[in-house]
């Protein structure tokens, strides 16, 4: 992976009753934005489960590798305004949008794409001021989290771009099946070392999702 590659990650809040409309839409969306230069790969991702509080509709992950910004750029001026993205668009809203530099071994093409395999995407506000209890205070819950059983790896990706307010940060976490996830989750709840993170930022986005088909 080079890297000067882009990924973008785009958490889509599905409009009350619209999600026939959305699963469309995405389908001639996703046919043309593939079409583009500079796609590496493309994949969707349905969250199941979501923190602080549940998602009143549907809520699906689209992430896209880009060779480098420039194709980026290249593409949006094809995509943006055209009747496939604009009718897609009108389908849900936006949750979360970044675009971060993969780190290195991460790769998307395969990333939680066994059966059953879960995927958190914690996108987060740092609070301000708290910069460096956010990075003390993660390192450690990471630590923490990547020591149980069902955690399979874990990233933290630079943003290189949000559409999101405040200090935004974006982190991923693999586990082995729904079961695992909910095992560990229920054993981290009292951990101090999840009380001292959660302290430090507000979720943006925080799912659960499992891979699916565009």
């Amino acid at each position: 992976m080079s890297s000067s590659n882009l990924l973008e990650i785009a958490v889509r809040r599905v409009k009350n009753g619209r999600e026939d409309d959305f699963f469309a839409a995405r389908s001639a969306f996703i046919y043309k934005l593939k079409q583009q230069s500079g796609v590496l790969v493309d994949r969707e991702f349905q969250s199941f489960f979501a923190l602080p509080e549940p998602d009143a509709t549907p809520v699906y992950i689209g992430m896209t590798l880009w060779e480098s910004q420039e194709v980026v750029n290249a593409a949006q001026g094809v995509l943006m305004g055209s009747p496939e993205m604009t009718a897609f668009f009108d389908t849900f809203d936006m949750k979360a949008y970044v675009m971060v530099s993969p780190p290195a071994g991460f790769d998307l093409a395969t990333l939680a794409a066994a059966a059953g395999q879960v995927l958190e995407v914690a996108v987060r506000a740092v609070n301000d001021g708290m910069d460096d209890e956010f990075t003390k205070t993660r390192d450690a819950f990471v630590e923490l989290l990547d020591n149980q059983y069902g955690a399979m790896v874990s990233y933290e990706l630079d943003v290189a771009f949000t559409q999101n307010e405040g200090n935004i940060t974006v982190g991923m976490t693999v586990y082995e099946s729904q079961e695992k996830f909910q095992a560990i989750l229920q054993s981290l709840q009292t951990a101090p070392e999840m009380g001292a993170y959660f302290q430090t930022f507000v979720p943006v986005a925080a799912q659960y999702a499992l891979s699916a088909s565009n």
